[in-house]
């Protein structure tokens, strides 16, 4: 069925109502998703947004509306992208996946055997699956990031390997909003034959062959007037809009000498996480917080992985140990630097007892500030992806996309 508003059997989706700026389809019986999508439209909570849900090769949801920037004068249509922060992670986790799957290395493998200055303060043990599972201790580094020097991998990676770590490494996970991205790059250019960072090898082992709009690093052929530009916050809004942030994590972003005001801030200085959605930072291909992406192709991807991996070349090994997830910090799930429990696996988010965002544990994905929330769940033949350019400040389950995410769970629930 199409949807514009209200639901329909006729029509383009790119019809919009003019009192209600959205578009796009649901399957029969799962309207209810399409107004709970709706609702954040009229009511201003988001400015613009997307969602795509795929379950077992069947699009139940796709859906876009509002507004592409705050002029209010263009529309977000169904293909276009935006600068999703931390789900990056997440097409990180499967950049390193396939990686696996070619043999470059292994999750078991230290990390100091591929790159072997990482080995310095402590390091030398460290496996890949524990740096990508963010319990390696390199959440903040002392290297000063600018937008200028944000793209050089070489010297920004000679620093990781130096960085004594922030806690010691296996005790404790942490979110390395930046870190992880040049980490699994780096892994990556060391082992591929061909030499290619990060950006390179997910475009043409990943996006390319699935020909998807997602992107690690924006080539100059997009058309940049498909991006939706983000309406962000700034410290302020954390303390007078403040939702599900944690309170621990909100005053310690305002401390200089805490870990969280050094990982988050670092290269922002409290701007917010607004300023980073420029020319410059799209280009670059920082690999946790760079990605631009559609709703529908993060779906896509995901739904690869949901189907059992084989389209890239994912071995059964490696999607076994996606779904089983990786073993917890010593020292429990505490991250040190958001001051809640997360659950840091691969280069992805798991379900655990606080954040049951999927069906099944088998569930793997990443959320990213200001709400957006992208994951497949291989046991229930699930993607999901919904995307907003108005930045939210909470944690996970913005209540703007769990909105969603709940209608459609009890949709399917009555369909199955």
């Amino acid at each position: 069925m199409q949807f514009r508003g209200r639901v329909s059997s006729h029509s383009s989706s790119e019809n919009f109502d003019e009192a209600s700026p959205t578009g796009g389809y649901v399957a029969e019986g799962f309207e209810p998703v399409a107004h709970a999508f709706q609702a954040s439209i009229l009511s201003g909570e988001a400015l613009g947004a997307a969602c795509t849900i795929i379950h077992h090769g069947e699009t139940l949801v796709d859906l876009h509306g509002g507004w592409k920037d705050t002029s209010r004068s263009n529309r977000w249509n169904e293909s276009d992208i935006a600068l999703v922060y931390s789900l990056t992670k997440g097409l990180t986790g499967m950049a390193a996946a396939v990686a696996v799957s070619r043999g470059l290395f292994s999750y078991d493998e230290p990390v100091a055997d591929i790159w072997p200055e990482f080995a310095a303060h402590g390091k030398g043990a460290v496996t890949v699956g524990e740096a990508l599972s963010e319990q390696a201790g390199l959440a903040a580094i002392d290297f000063k990031l600018t937008l200028d020097n944000i793209g050089d991998e070489e010297a920004i990676c000679a620093a990781i390997a130096a960085q004594k770590p922030n806690w010691t490494p296996g005790d404790y996970s942490g979110n390395h909003a930046y870190t992880l991205g040049w980490i699994a790059s780096e892994l990556i250019h060391r082992r591929d034959p061909a030499g290619r960072r990060l950006p390179q090898f997910f475009a043409e082992e990943i996006a390319g062959p699935l020909g998807q709009d997602v992107f690690v690093g924006l080539p100059d052929t997009f058309d940049r007037s498909r991006i939706a530009r983000i309406d962000g916050f700034g410290m302020a809004d954390l303390f007078i809009h403040h939702t599900t942030m944690p309170w621990p994590l909100t005053f310690e972003m305002c401390l200089p000498e805490t870990l969280a005001f050094r990982t988050l801030n670092n290269p922002l200085v409290l701007a917010g996480p607004g300023a980073l959605d420029n020319e410059a930072f799209w280009r670059v291909g920082q690999g946790a917080a760079g990605g631009m992406a559609s709703a529908r192709g993060l779906a896509a991807l995901y739904y690869a992985f949901a189907e059992g991996g084989e389209k890239l070349g994912v071995t059964p090994e490696v999607m076994a140990t996606l779904s089983k997830g990786h073993s917890y910090p010593c020292k429990g799930l505490k991250d040190q630097v958001l001051t809640a429990d997360m659950y840091y696996s691969y280069g992805f988010e798991k379900p655990f007892s606080e954040w049951e965002y999927a069906r099944t544990h088998s569930a793997f994905g990443s959320f990213a500030v200001g709400g957006s929330l992208a994951f497949c769940d291989p046991e229930d033949g699930l993607a999901y992806a919904w995307i907003t350019n108005k930045l939210g400040t909470g944690k996970w389950d913005d209540p703007r996309e769990k909105l969603v995410r709940d209608a459609f769970y009890a949709c399917l629930e009555n369909r199955s």
